[in-house]
């Protein structure tokens, strides 16, 4: 079920900072909020459905023209209202330029409250996603005493250029980090005005968003402040791939692909968007370039599982971190079929690799485990993409953490999205992960699963709430315990405290 409203132009001038609801039209009065460049009125929502939203926010200004490839800055003083659409809905980094752009989800009257927030990173390898991507819909069915933000990023080529030239020329490696932290910022300093506590932000994310909430753990080698009280991290994905060598030869590659020989960012700057998209992405794949954020001794002082196995990171909050049984490793790459092959991919991830940490490597997977190479390598990439980085963070907060493993059917990469945001309706586009009211998903376990993260982001203890409804979720401690989502909930021993994880800590890849 898709819902719409209709509304009618502001009417009045509104005080800095506070909600209002003076906004009339012929069914419903739509809240308005105030801040001190903008004013923002409700696009979506009313008292029955128990909610708003706010879309397309800017938090930064348009990263075109100068802005292209530099740090995110603040938003402009805005002379009209912003209704909500002075860009679509749907807008995303992958397909528009001018994205920076952020929505905020309250519960109906919240003026002069303190709720606790949650901002959601969207996943999607760096290239892909959207801030509807996921939404709180079915969140709001259990309860309305928080506030969800979720905030666009800087994508592909825009969002990932990096390397020596590129940032002699002036340009700001890592944009996609960036634009994280300017919404966080943004979060600080204007969700009070919504109804949101700033000292009451959860941050969370999926998969590339979860690497972004690991980036921000250990910015500037935890030398910055943190700007989020809790966080609550599925699946990180992220391929730490090699350093100046690789990012370069692809600043170099695609410049001259489109004129700009010699890496020239004002010639750069004035290539059309498109162009420069498809063409990164087409230079990427053809030299199986990972399109990542990479270390560039700044924003990402390191890879930031090695800033955490070596505690140079700032955050001491209640955390959450959660993997996929099988989130690559039931896959069988049928190019891949002999060590050779193997270790030619290692090459390809890892161009600085050394001898020793290959033969390390496959002697912490053996072949004798494996039906094939092609399996083989697949639970290899598993280690440094996805899982390797979780024990680092647990031990990194001496073991006080909530650990979760999914074992929810095939429990591939994302299984537990559909999950999360789990609702019977929604009041955006479809977002491109798939019905998140689909038959195929156990409602219970479902509503189970939104009560740890609720629990979680209102009282920062998963098992606060709803207790009679769940199992109580023990902390990693000295036991390695970790709750075992599936239909019959269990506590069980966390199956990423071992060598391979460690091995992938340490980077030595580099």
């Amino acid at each position: 079920m898709r819902l719409t409203w209709g509304f009618l132009p502001l009417a009045a001038t509104l005080a800095a900072g506070v909600p209002t609801t003076t906004t009339t039209t012929a069914s419903s009065t739509m809240p308005s909020v105030a801040l001190d460049y903008c004013t923002v009125v409700a696009a979506v929502g009313n008292d029955s459905l128990g909610f708003y939203r706010y879309q397309n926010i800017r938090f930064a200004a348009p990263v075109t023209g100068d802005l292209r490839f530099a740090k995110p800055e603040l938003p402009l003083v805005e002379t009209e209202i912003n209704y909500g659409n002075i860009v679509s809905e749907s807008i995303d980094c992958s397909t528009s330029e001018d994205c920076l752009f952020l929505d905020v989800w309250t519960p109906a009257n919240s003026t002069g409250k303190k709720l606790p927030v949650l901002m959601y990173v969207y996943g999607g390898g760096f290239t892909g996603g959207s801030k509807i991507q996921s939404t709180p819909e079915g969140l709001f069915d259990l309860s309305k005493d928080f506030i969800f933000v979720a905030a666009n990023y800087r994508l592909g080529f825009m969002g990932l250029a990096n390397g020596p030239t590129f940032e002699h020329e002036g340009g700001a490696s890592n944009a996609a980090v960036w634009d994280v932290t300017q919404s966080l910022e943004w979060v600080q300093k204007y969700i009070s005005a919504f109804g949101g506590d700033p000292d009451a932000v959860t941050l969370s994310g999926f998969s590339a968003g979860a690497s972004q909430v690991m980036f921000q753990l250990t910015r500037f080698g935890g030398r910055a402040p943190q700007l989020f009280k809790s966080a609550y991290i599925m699946s990180p994905g992220y391929v730490p791939g090699a350093g100046h060598h690789q990012a370069e030869a692809y600043w170099q590659n695609v410049s001259t692909a489109v004129g700009c020989a010699g890496g020239d960012i004002t010639c750069m700057r004035g290539v059309n968007y498109t162009t420069l998209m498809t063409v990164g992405s087409e230079v990427a794949s053809n030299s199986s370039y990972q399109l990542q954020p990479r270390v560039d001794g700044n924003i990402v002082a390191d890879t930031y599982e090695a800033q955490l196995y070596q505690k140079r990171f700032n955050f001491t909050g209640p955390l959450v971190i959660s993997h996929e049984r099988h989130e690559e490793n039931s896959q069988n790459p049928s190019t891949v079929t002999s060590e050779a092959d193997i270790v030619a991919e290692l090459q390809m991830y890892f161009p600085a690799i050394t001898e020793d940490v290959i033969e390390e490597i496959l002697r912490l997977y053996p072949a004798s485990h494996y039906p094939s190479a092609g399996y083989r390598l697949a639970d290899i990439r598993q280690g440094f993409d996805m899982t390797g980085k979780n024990l680092a963070l647990t031990q990194a907060l001496h073991n006080e953490t909530w650990n979760a493993i999914v074992n929810i059917g095939e429990a591939t990469h994302g299984t537990d999205q559909t999950y999360y945001w789990y609702s019977t309706y929604s009041t955006v586009p479809t977002n491109g992960l798939g019905d998140s009211s689909s038959s195929s998903v156990n409602v219970t376990l479902a509503r189970t699963m939104q009560k740890y993260l609720l629990s979680f982001v209102q009282t920062a203890n998963p098992n606060t709430l709803w207790s009679d409804d769940k199992i109580y979720w023990p902390k990693y401690g000295n036991m390695t315990n970790t709750i075992s989502f599936n239909t019959t909930m269990s506590i069980t021993v966390d199956d990423l405290a071992n060598d391979k994880s460690l091995f992938w800590n340490k980077a030595l890849w580099y």
